[in-house]
């Protein structure tokens, strides 16, 4: 059977449920029906919106459109009927470019930016690059906040990010999670664990296993959460913590570690407090230190010096 290949110019949106990782590892039936029903949701309301489901990757779809507004307008449609589902909650990222058709499946760079850019985005937001951002700008409807330059991973130059503001049907704006969790008091931010496996295989296990932690600290009422796009901005970068800790603006960081040797998995963590952003143990153990690139981390002991 003769291959068909083709190259066009398309917006490519990609999405990702948020936190399925985690889901998968406590209730593999829950995650399932919940895959389904993302399927279920989304490809009838991008097909309505003039663009071509794709394909699947994962717990992520992959959509492309003739044009950047009809990306997003599907994109804002998806996330408005997403907006009260607890259960179900969505990242988008989209982007223009440059890309391959061939027998179904798209490849090319267009595809690679929109896939890093997606995370980037809060629990239900979505964000876009600059190229997408200046085909929607005259849309008197479509509003955005540009978020910086952003460094991905397998992207060779820093990309413009904005994310897009949200407004429900009655043109109210939905809080983004930064806005529902803004409060005084003790904050943290949580950032992207790192792979320190020889085989760097580990990748999204630790960004679960993040989102996790995010996620669990965020039900601490008296403790502000920064959002997982804030903290993911920071990932795979150098910066000093002490910046880093400016620029989120918390009393503390944790930050950590995942290294797999054969069957073992061992996950070091440390808090850093913003006197200095010094290591601080938890109560009642003591921390042994490891290089780890630009930062130390403790992994954690109990009294008996068992590792957790």
């Amino acid at each position: 059977m003769a291959e068909t290949q083709h190259r066009k110019l398309a917006a490519i949106m990609f999405t990702d449920i948020v936190g399925y990782t985690a889901l998968m590892s406590r209730d593999e039936r829950l995650a399932l029906q919940v895959l389904d029903r993302h399927r279920a949701i989304l490809k009838p309301l991008i097909q309505g919106a003039n663009g071509e489901w794709l394909k699947e990757i994962g717990d992520g779809t992959l959509s492309a459109f003739a044009s950047a507004v009809e990306a997003v307008q599907c994109a804002l449609e998806i996330q408005r009927s997403l907006a009260d589902d607890r259960d179900l909650t969505l990242r988008i990222g989209i982007h223009i470019g440059d890309v391959v058709f061939k027998d179904g499946d798209v490849f090319g760079d267009g595809v690679n930016v929109a896939s890093r850019i997606e995370p980037l985005a809060e629990p239900g937001g979505i964000c876009v690059t600059e190229r997408v951002y200046d085909d929607i700008r005259n849309q008197s409807d479509l509003k955005a906040q540009l978020l910086g330059p952003k460094t991905l991973k397998g992207v060779a130059r820093p990309i413009l990010v904005y994310a897009i503001e949200l407004r429900d049907k009655r043109g109210k704006v939905i809080a983004t999670e930064d806005q529902a969790t803004s409060h005084s008091g003790p904050s943290i931010a949580v950032l992207p664990f790192v792979d320190m496996s020889p085989e760097k295989d580990q990748d999204y296990f630790c960004d679960g296993l993040t989102e996790e932690l995010i996620d669990t600290l965020a039900k601490i009422d008296s403790l502000r959460v920064v959002a997982r796009t804030s903290a993911f901005a920071f990932k795979n970068m150098t910066q000093d913590i002490r910046l880093i800790g400016n620029q989120l603006s918390v009393d503390k960081l944790l930050e950590g570690s995942i290294r797999k040797s054969g069957n073992r998995l061992q996950a070091a963590a440390a808090v850093l407090r913003q006197a200095g952003f010094k290591i601080v143990p938890l109560p009642g153990s003591e921390p042994r230190m490891a290089e780890s690139g630009r930062t130390k981390l403790a992994r954690m002991e109990d009294p008996r010096g068992q590792p957790l």
